[in-house]
């Protein structure tokens, strides 16, 4: 895996159900489903050399075209070190003196995916994908948190844990910073859990902004392969007051 290509899939095909889910999840994949035709052929112009060539795997799969799934490992990995998820003073200010929300984890997590699918483009959270996510939360591998505004969700996010490494999978808000409280909560419920690295999964601004910085491939393997557990996510309903005392390390 290490050697795999940084700027295509490392495969294609496969299957979407919970076992070869988080087995790519153990191995440092996450899945991209194309969610119609024109993706597909997208995919097609755009990994066929990396596949001819061999640098992109071909899994069996039932898929009637396999470039309809692609798996990604990218290289460098953009990561924040636990604790390390971007705390603005801003933020922390109208956390501690303004915002009554609550939050809790798990509470409604199909709910919480449908509203991170929503108005999503590319679509890569696919029908059949959600319902693999849905069946992951049972299980326990993954996990939703919700900001409340009474009784009102305003915004959350999911992840998904494995061993040392959570992943910030996705969020969504309906008010400004719900999503940025959300990923906080999310961080704060995995105190004592033995996670070490939050990964937010591609580079971009955004993800720079909440922290992230390249982590190289072979680096973020190792600590994937110091644990391969479920991580759990504390529960109950909490004020985001607490969250506004939180400091940055360092």
């Amino acid at each position: 895996m290490d050697s795999a290509p940084a700027g295509a899939p490392v495969a294609i095909g496969g299957r979407l159900d919970p076992a070869t889910v988080i087995g790519g999840y153990r191995h440092g994949t996450y899945p991209m489903p194309a969610a119609t035709p024109a993706d597909i052929e997208v995919n097609h112009a755009l990994y066929e050399d990396a596949v001819e060539s061999g640098a992109t795997v071909v899994l069996d799969s039932p898929l009637p075209d396999p470039y309809a799934l692609v798996w990604w490992s990218p290289d460098p990995r953009p990561v924040i070190p636990y604790g390390g998820l971007a705390k603005a003073r801003s933020l922390m200010k109208l956390l501690r003196n303004r915002l009554t929300w609550t939050t809790t984890t798990n509470k409604d997590f199909a709910r919480v995916l449908a509203e991170c699918r929503r108005d999503r483009t590319p679509e890569w959270l696919t029908t059949e994908l959600c319902e693999c996510m849905i069946t992951l939360n049972e299980l326990g591998w993954a996990h939703s948190v919700e900001v409340w505004e009474h009784e009102e969700l305003v915004g959350g996010a999911i992840g998904i844990g494995v061993g040392e490494v959570f992943v910030l999978d996705t969020c969504f808000h309906r008010r400004d910073n719900a999503s940025k409280v959300a990923l906080l909560d999310m961080e704060h419920r995995l105190a004592g859990t033995g996670v070490t690295l939050l990964d937010v999964e591609w580079d971009s601004e955004r993800n720079q902004r909440l922290g992230a910085g390249p982590l190289p491939r072979g680096e973020f393997l190792a600590t994937l392969a110091r644990g391969s557990d479920p991580v759990p996510l504390a529960g109950g309903e909490e004020p985001v007051r607490r969250l506004g005392f939180l400091r940055t390390p360092g």
